[in-house]
């Protein structure tokens, strides 16, 4: 049997609070069958992060008076004594706040935006003037305008099953601060988008990934280099 090479990864659990038993059940059955690929002759590897960015962790590290840092570095200590006390064996466990994330992902983000593959429009969110930030939709609660159902979120009422845009809310508050939003226009980062649509169809070779990115790009060569690990035979494992 030919050795294959084999990277492994699951779901991220989110740096705001303490591993559950859904992200329990899932280690648990991806390290199985790490295992299982190891003891067959694979060169199985199992890696995984915590997801340490985000509005909730922001607003978890002010109720807490301490920093967004100081509350993920917690967080991740404690996961990782968590998950080593179920004798999960990641070959690998890090954070996406990371130099070397912040490095790689802007790289990717310049390269993108170098050679033509980033839109940019102007755009309107509601924005909360207390906290002085834009609102997703999960932090905009009001009445549904389909069905007049109260306390209902940003893009969907749970009651009817109505879809519709934050600014339709019929009294939209915010739920961070109680404060009514205001309809802002939002910088010109959160108008940038990947122009999906001009490179779906060359992500799948090496070629076409060195005419999105740019031949000796950092990003690239990142991209190009986990291509080339999983190359003969390749297989890429996701649980969740």
């Amino acid at each position: 049997m030919k050795q294959r090479k084999i990277l492994v990864t699951s779901a991220l659990p989110y740096a705001n609070g303490g591993i559950h038993l859904g992200h329990l059940m899932e280690a648990i059955q991806t390290d199985i069958w790490v295992r299982l690929q190891q003891l067959k002759g694979h060169d199985c590897v199992y890696v995984c992060a915590d997801d340490a960015h985000g509005t909730a962790i922001m607003l978890s590290a002010e109720a807490l008076d301490i920093t967004a840092e100081e509350l993920i570095d917690a967080v991740n200590k404690e996961h990782q004594q968590d998950y080593a006390d179920f004798l999960i064996g990641f070959d690998n466990f890090h954070s996406t706040h990371t130099e070397e994330n912040r490095i790689l992902s802007e790289s990717i983000y310049k390269a993108l935006d170098t050679n033509g593959h980033i839109t940019r429009r102007n755009i309107k969110q509601l924005y909360d003037p207390t906290k002085e930030l834009f609102l997703a939709d999960r932090y905009i609660t009001g009445t549904c305008p389909k069905c007049l159902a109260e306390g209902q979120y940003g893009d969907n009422c749970e009651a009817c099953g109505s879809t519709y845009s934050p600014t339709e809310l019929i009294n939209p508050r915010s739920s961070i601060s109680g404060a009514t939003p205001i309809e802002k226009e939002s910088c010109s980062n959160n108008g940038h988008e990947a122009a999906l649509s001009k490179i779906q169809s060359r992500t799948n070779s090496v070629n076409g990934l060195m005419k999105i990115y740019g031949n000796g790009t950092l990003a690239a060569m990142h991209l190009i280099s986990g291509l080339k690990f999983l190359m003969n035979p390749t297989s890429i494992s996701t649980y969740g």
